[in-house]
């Protein structure tokens, strides 16, 4: 983990409002997504990392709700090159995400990275704020709006995304050796 944090600096960065990476992060939600969301330049996705083996230090805390032992991975994700803005890891066994992202130097300094006009997306684990955009849920007894229903599908194309690269990257066996070999290389 040392290793992982003594690198950060060189492969993690939040783009500035006005750098040549956010105008192009907006230019490709704005052709690719909808041109109106354009100010919606990141997406958050968070996941359960699966441990080797039962740590030897606190052992139990590290176990999940998926009978696992496995620590809480946070991504804040640019959508046009799936670069790192931001992540939280480290928090152990059942943490919902919506804790974990509160650790995050994105949720913790959003009035600075994101300014008034910025956001990012967000499935609906997480809270709904004016710069945190999540799907309308279902009110109980009741069903949504067509226009709620419109939004949930363009905002899950643009989360969908995200959780299938993560997915693939993570959890088949060969994409998952490349991402650990990776991971090795840092250390």
């Amino acid at each position: 983990m040392v290793a992982v944090l003594d690198q950060h600096d060189d492969f993690v960065q939040f783009p500035a409002l006005d750098s040549q990476v956010a105008e192009n992060v907006r230019s490709y939600v704005e052709a690719h997504v909808c041109p109106e969301w354009w100010n919606g330049f990141l997406a958050v996705y968070g996941s359960a990392l699966g441990l080797y083996a039962k740590p030897g230090l606190h052992r139990e805390t590290f176990f999940d709700c998926k009978s696992n032992y496995s620590l809480n991975c946070q991504l804040v994700i640019m959508p046009h090159n799936l670069l790192i803005a931001d992540y939280g890891i480290g928090l152990p066994g059942s943490v919902h995400n919506a804790y974990a992202f509160q650790l995050t130097w994105t949720a913790k300094d959003h009035e600075e990275l994101l300014g008034d006009e910025h956001w990012i997306w967000a499935d609906s684990a997480y809270p709904l704020e004016t710069w945190c955009v999540v799907p309308f849920k279902k009110p109980k007894g009741g069903c949504l709006t067509q226009d709620q229903k419109t939004f949930n599908y363009h905002l899950s194309s643009v989360i969908f995304i995200f959780i299938f690269i993560f997915s693939i990257l993570y959890h088949a066996p060969y994409f998952r050796f490349v991402f650990m070999w990776n991971i090795h290389l840092l250390l």
